[in-house]
């Protein structure tokens, strides 16, 4: 049982290994998201690349703070948005604060808009066409079509 203790309080000292990454979701393609959020965290925050790779989404940055070094991780999923191309992007720097990472998605989301434009949307269906009979002529559909029984 004593075994067990220091493992116990590793746990609850060290709670930023269990923490989740910050995710925001893009109404723009995946290409796009791509090339402006590497050119984002290379060029605008000055934080070097170590490794990418654009097939299965990800790459993995070094962010700079105070004379200070912390590896990060961006992953890029591709997904559907109000029926328009889309993208998950998820930041991950398990050693700063959350806000850091929460920084760089609103960084983001305003380059995007900046370079982009608002996101294309779906326009909404028009309403179905109306209802036709076996003789090809359109009939009325009613909602409140009651019958008296006379």
């Amino acid at each position: 049982m004593r075994s067990f203790i220091p493992v116990i309080a590793l746990v609850l000292i060290m709670p930023s290994f269990a923490r989740a990454r910050s995710e925001s979701e893009f109404a723009y393609p995946f290409s796009r998201v791509w090339t402006i959020a590497v050119r984002l965290l290379r060029i605008d925050l000055d934080c070097p690349i170590k490794e990418k790779d654009r097939e299965e989404g990800y790459f993995f940055f070094e962010y700079r703070d105070n004379n200070r070094s912390f590896s990060g991780s961006a992953e890029l999923i591709p997904m559907a948005i109000d029926g328009t191309q889309g993208v998950r992007v998820a930041i991950q720097l398990p050693e700063l604060p959350k806000y850091v990472e929460r920084m760089i998605l609103d960084r983001l989301a305003r380059k995007l808009d900046t370079e982009l434009g608002q996101p294309m949307r779906q326009k909404p269906e028009k309403d179905p066409k109306p209802a036709q009979s076996k003789s090809g002529e359109k009939k009325k559909v009613a909602a409140d079509d009651k019958s008296d029984g006379k």
